[in-house]
């Protein structure tokens, strides 16, 4: 293949109209431009120079929309489905936690607006922040009094081993 063409190029020779032609052609792992420049056919390339692969054809498609090829053929006699980068865990766990980060705040959110519409039609009530922290206080008193109730009711059985068989 020859010389692939920087991105900058390829716009310049895009929008001068030295682009007679483009050809998508598929290849293993995905799909390179190849621009017809006279009589000669040339890869798009990156800034560092390779040849670009897109993994595909609606992403090269794209690209060529965007700089202004609107008839482009697709060959692909010597497409092999693969990947052009290898598998990325640590990205996909990242997506993952922050899309249920982003579903856990739908989620809030909708929990508030809910609340604040049961509160304008009188379905539910503010309750005061002292009256809040005084039921608080008395569940809790509840609760260690049944623990406390609980603690002496073992204390007064004989363990297990004790007990006489009846």
């Amino acid at each position: 293949m020859m010389q692939p063409i920087k991105p900058e190029s390829f716009r310049d020779l895009v929008s001068s109209g030295a682009v007679k032609s483009a050809t998508i052609r598929g290849q293993k792992g995905g799909y390179a431009v190849l621009a017809c420049v006279g009589m000669q056919q040339r890869p798009l390339g990156t800034r560092t120079g390779a040849v670009r692969l897109f993994s595909t054809a609606d992403t090269a498609i794209k690209l060529l929309r965007g700089l202004g090829v609107y008839h482009a053929k697709l060959d692909m006699t010597h497409y092999e489905a693969g990947s052009l980068r290898p598998a990325r865990p640590d990205i996909a766990r990242k997506n993952r936690e922050a899309n249920a980060a982003l579903e856990h705040d739908r989620w809030f959110r909708d929990q508030v607006v809910s609340t604040k519409a049961k509160i304008e039609r009188g379905e539910m009530r503010l309750i005061p922040h002292d009256e809040f922290w005084d039921g608080i206080e008395a569940y809790a008193r509840e609760l260690v009094a049944k623990r406390d109730v609980d603690n002496k009711a073992v204390k007064g059985k004989a363990p297990a081993s004790h007990r006489k068989a009846g």
